[in-house]
């Protein structure tokens, strides 16, 4: 195969993937819409993020006879700046998908209430939550509201995507303040949105379910995200460590690692090994430790991702020019080709 034929090839699979990425990223933002629009919007309550403090705007200049600029308009406008500072940072691919989410969310939300069996749902909804005497039901807006959001945000995070917001606010700000993480961004925009919801519709009861939706959509899309395959690595301190190894190997099916480390106490050599499992393997584990070893010291963690044989296999978009960008942005002494040639031996 000529290298024309191999860079025609290759160009055929990128265009196919951006393709499958945009049809999830616009799936993912309608569903969004949906929860925006069905759950929360006629309720006030409200998701956080930027359609959040959209919301807010509109609402509150709609108290003054302003409503000539929509929410997904003011939606637009709040991501406007930060979306041309964004691409500048992480690039064009970037930029296509991240507009495409922003502006497909927008164009969603303000055409999911003009559908007519929307507002067929929106009325049997309001009858029912009448019927049922009101109030209790708003616990139902927030969390159905916060599954569907959750569910497409979700989505669009599978579709390499961004919705604008909170991602872009990450961006700029981790720009000058490298130490503050994208969590703590997020948090603190949720923080502000749900304080300002209490004031623009002055209520301490709709920002309390806005808490329950804003916990629920992170939840969902964490699921989407990461799946719900989750693992646990166990660390063993062990003096029989032929013996457990071999029964682990035998019964749970899964490698073990060694590793030689001191007790500080005692000054001897110790012998700690590591074995990651399925949470449905983790109960076989802890009998198979405790009939070779009762004796042993055993902890665990969390791993969200567990890469390599028997577990998550790597996907070709570890291998973009994209993630070499990223991976050069934190390390940016080394040699981007050095580091994606020793991962490719490792795999």
């Amino acid at each position: 195969m000529n290298e024309k034929t191999k860079k025609i090839k290759i160009e055929k699979k990128d265009v196919k993937t951006l393709t499958i990425e945009i049809l999830l990223i616009m799936l993912g933002t309608f569903i969004t819409a949906m929860g925006f629009k069905l759950f929360l919007t006629p309720n006030n309550i409200v998701p956080g993020g930027f359609m959040g403090i959209a919301q807010i705007i509109y609402d509150l200049l709609a108290g003054i006879d302003f409503t000539v600029i929509s929410v997904s308009i003011w939606y637009i406008i709040l991501n406007a700046f930060l979306y041309i500072y964004a691409v500048k940072c992480l690039g064009v691919k970037f930029g296509i998908r991240a507009g495409i989410g922003i502006a497909s969310y927008s164009l969603f939300v303000a055409l999911i209430e003009q559908m007519p069996f929307v507002n067929d749902i929106l009325l049997q909804l309001e009858t029912e939550a009448t019927a049922m005497a009101g109030a209790g039901v708003y616990i139902l807006y927030a969390i159905y509201g916060g599954v569907l959001m959750g569910i497409g945000i979700g989505l669009v995070f599978r579709g390499n995507g961004s919705t604008g917001g909170c991602d872009m606010v990450a961006v700029v700000v981790n720009k000058f303040f490298p130490t503050i993480t994208t969590g703590q961004i997020v948090m603190c925009v949720d923080d502000l949105v749900v304080v300002l919801s209490a004031i623009a519709y002055q209520s301490l009861m709709l920002p309390l379910y806005a808490l329950i939706t804003i916990f629920i959509c992170g939840k969902v899309s964490d699921i989407f995200v990461d799946g719900v395959k989750s693992f646990r690595a166990y660390y063993i301190i062990t003096e029989k460590k032929e013996e457990l190894s071999q029964a682990i190997f035998d019964n749970v099916h899964r490698g073990v690692t060694n590793i030689k480390c001191e007790g500080m106490y005692t000054k001897k050599d110790r012998d700690m090994l590591l074995v990651i499992v399925r949470r449905s393997q983790v109960m076989t584990l802890k009998r198979v430790v405790k009939e070779i070893d009762p004796d042993s010291f055993m902890f665990s963690d969390n791993v969200k991702e567990a890469y390599g044989k028997g577990f998550l296999t790597y996907s070709d978009s570890t291998k973009t020019k994209e993630h070499k960008k990223k991976i050069k942005s934190i390390l940016p002494e080394a040699k981007t080709e050095n580091i994606s040639t020793k991962k490719e031996e490792n795999i």
